[in-house]
């Protein structure tokens, strides 16, 4: 018997079922796991070829899908929710694979989980390390008192290192599993290339245009019917490129989803829709879709039902606010505390520099999460 230990298996699924396969083929044959240590267990026999896939469901089903069975698999171990399915067949005979969503629904939410992890750890960092670079810069005297509580505060910090080293291994292998499993899919759905005219081009930049979508949408359907044709969008999605072309009736939609099936590319492109933009975090995935009509005819929509959109637009709000409502508290409790301090001992410049850095983080915050729900309000108007 031999036991591996992988902390961050379930991250990365493509790499651990490859790594399954090369150790079947070596004469290993996985006879074990467990979850919560996170250790592989193998067996010693004779080397196989064996095709394996991991499959998450939270109802815990211990029958295989009749479907999966007549491609060939087989339930080799299932442990709570989690099963591992082999297939001896030839990869390229393989048609059928144990489904992925809630795979992906598990990993946007640890996604969140982490992202909020590295926040706190971020913020909690900065601050302090913020105040001592003003100190040191404006010249004023820093003192090390001594403690015995230093070590608390070592140990403390030493946790927080650890946890934010896990927190950014697991957001990054996340994304990098999410951009292999989407890979093909959106190879497939990218639009197809434009046939480029001789005309100027321009490009322009929207900064933030995710908290009010709707703004950005009726600012490129308006260069459009200026003859400002948009080809390309950039790779972080805040440069747009434009041709001087004919004048167009375009319908934008910048739509937001917490985690894009492969399905929904699939079915807007069936209904004409072109990807002009995706964000690559498919946990988190803003798409910009675009659908030229004439004169004449009825301007196209992406959902027929007007409050799905208005209740997308309230998960945006609310998905910003839960992101930045801790940092702009944190800085408001600051910024008044600083505030105060320069009110009672006096203004130096250590104090109104930390009062100038957190007055922008206060404004910044503050803006990203009021525009958001002003954003929800101009559509809630609009329809009724």
């Amino acid at each position: 018997m031999k036991t591996v230990f992988r902390p961050f298996w379930s991250y990365e699924l493509h790499r651990t079922e490859a790594w399954l396969t090369e150790m079947a083929a070596q004469g290993w044959v996985l006879a074990g796991w467990n979850l919560r240590l996170r250790t592989f267990s193998f067996r010693q026999d004779n080397p196989v070829h064996m095709i394996w896939q991991i499959a998450y469901d939270p109802s815990a089903i211990t029958d295989i899908p009749a479907a999966l069975a007549a491609g060939g698999w087989r339930k080799h171990l299932q442990q709570g929710k989690w099963s591992v399915y082999a297939n001896s067949g030839r990869p390229e005979q393989i048609k059928l694979f144990p489904a992925r969503k809630e795979l992906l629904k598990r990993s946007r939410t640890h996604s969140l989980f982490f992202t909020g992890i590295t926040v706190y750890a971020a913020v909690i960092t900065i601050i302090p390390l913020t105040l001592l670079a003003a100190s040191v810069w404006s010249g004023t005297p820093v003192h090390v008192v001594k403690s015995p509580m230093w070590l608390v505060t070592g140990l403390a910090g030493f946790v927080l290192l650890l946890l934010l080293t896990a927190a950014v291994t697991a957001l990054y292998k996340i994304r990098t599993e999410s951009r292999h499993y989407y890979s093909e899919n959106e190879r497939a759905q990218k639009a197809e290339p434009m046939h480029l005219s001789a005309g100027r081009r321009a490009v322009r930049l929207r900064l933030g245009w995710m908290y009010s979508p709707d703004r950005l949408e009726k600012w490129l359907e308006n260069q459009e019917r200026r003859g400002y044709n948009l080809y390309k969008v950039g790779r972080l999605g805040t440069s747009f490129y434009f041709i001087k072309g004919s004048p167009r009736l375009v319908n934008y939609h910048a739509d937001y989803q917490l985690a894009a099936d492969p399905d929904y590319f699939e079915l807007h492109r069936a209904a004409g829709w072109r990807n002009m933009f995706s964000t690559s975090f498919s946990t988190r995935k803003w798409t910009i879709w675009s659908k030229e009509y004439d004169q004449g005819e009825e301007r196209p929509q992406m959902y027929s039902d007007p409050f799905h959109r208005l209740k997308h637009a309230r998960r945006i709000a609310m998905y910003y606010t839960l992101l930045f409502l801790p940092m702009l508290l944190l800085y408001s409790l600051n910024l008044t505390v600083f505030i105060g301090s320069a009110g009672s001992d006096g203004a130096n410049p250590a104090r109104l520099t930390n009062i100038l850095l957190m007055l922008v983080s206060v404004i910044i915050f503050g803006s990203f999460v009021s525009r958001t729900w002003l954003y929800y309000r101009r559509l809630k108007i609009s329809l009724n």
